[in-house]
């Protein structure tokens, strides 16, 4: 027995940030499932599919499922579910499916999340009026001021246990913080970088470059910037929005790109720039930012690996 696979599907099932908005998707639409021919890419423990043959599908597919699954499904009379352990690209469907289900998103939307098995299960499977929930994701950018913490950040490397290890500063400002900050570490507001469609987007769609202005809304110094996200169900009779915000994010954390050295500023100051990220896989994102005022231009590279 695996108890800590135990522990990791309770924490999950646990965490209402993560379930409460598929909860609702399903319980609240039971239209759009009446009848329907449904794929679950992550089924683990069977909640989602069970939610599904209640809400009326025809039949659901649930890949990736828990050793324990068939037990509960047979505990709560569900008798339309196909369950499969293996992931869906191990697996030969016998049939289009009219919606696919599928907890796609990671960290700046698509680090260490499932984006290429969906794409790929979608151009396999899907019907040509088909759903994907969730279905739409976007990324949004404001500026900060944490110089408190990037400061301690790259002290630390002075003196490690008496080693001089000042050498790792150059690494250390191009590598990316996935953490919150406090509310009050914000200087402007947020602006719309990215936005994606989970039916129409190809790969190539998921790297991009594209510009920002934001208006910087006190006197302060902007040691960086912090992208954080939001992914919605919008095919839904009521749009759901989840927002993975740059405060309050407890599974999908923001991104922190801190710039070389810090620009102060005072209110109404326009901040400039551009945010290129390039999708290499899940586990390798490629991000330039580019950041200019009147007098200062900077540009930086970072990597999520």
């Amino acid at each position: 027995m695996d108890c800590n696979n135990f522990l990791n599907d309770e924490d999950i099932l646990k965490d209402q940030n993560r379930i409460q908005p598929f909860v609702n998707a399903i319980i609240r639409n039971k239209h759009l499932f009446k009848d329907k021919v449904i794929l679950d890419l992550n089924a683990g423990l069977g909640l989602i599919p069970i939610l599904l043959s209640r809400s009326g599908a025809k039949h659901i597919f649930a890949m990736k499922s828990h050793d324990h699954a068939q037990k509960i499904l047979e505990q709560n009379n569900i008798n339309n579910v196909t369950l499969n352990k293996k992931p869906i690209k191990d697996v030969e469907l016998d049939c289009k499916v009219d919606i696919i289900i599928s907890a796609w998103m990671g960290n700046m939307l698509f680090y260490h999340g499932n984006i290429l098995e969906l794409i790929a299960a979608r151009d396999k499977y899907l019907n040509k009026d088909g759903l994907i929930l969730p279905d739409k994701g976007q990324l949004y950018l404001q500026s900060i001021e944490d110089g408190e913490y990037c400061e301690q950040k790259m002290k630390f490397w002075d003196s490690v246990y008496g080693v001089n290890m000042k050498w790792m500063k150059h690494w250390v400002k191009h590598e990316p913080l996935l953490e919150s900050i406090r509310e009050n570490q914000l200087n402007s507001d947020p602006v719309l970088i990215y936005e994606v469609d989970m039916l129409k987007c190809t790969i190539e769609d998921l790297s991009f470059s594209n510009s920002y202005q934001i208006q910087i809304n006190r006197q302060d110094f902007i040691t960086g910037v912090i992208i954080w996200m939001k992914y919605s169900f919008t095919l839904t009779h009521l749009p759901i929005n989840v927002i993975m915000g740059p405060s309050k994010s407890p599974f999908w954390k923001p991104v922190i790109l801190y710039f070389n050295e810090e620009i102060p500023a005072s209110k109404g100051d326009k901040l400039k720039g551009s945010l290129a990220m390039k999708f290499n896989s899940e586990d390798l994102i490629d991000i330039k930012l580019s950041v200019h005022t009147k007098q200062y231009h900077q540009i930086q590279y970072f990597r999520l690996n």
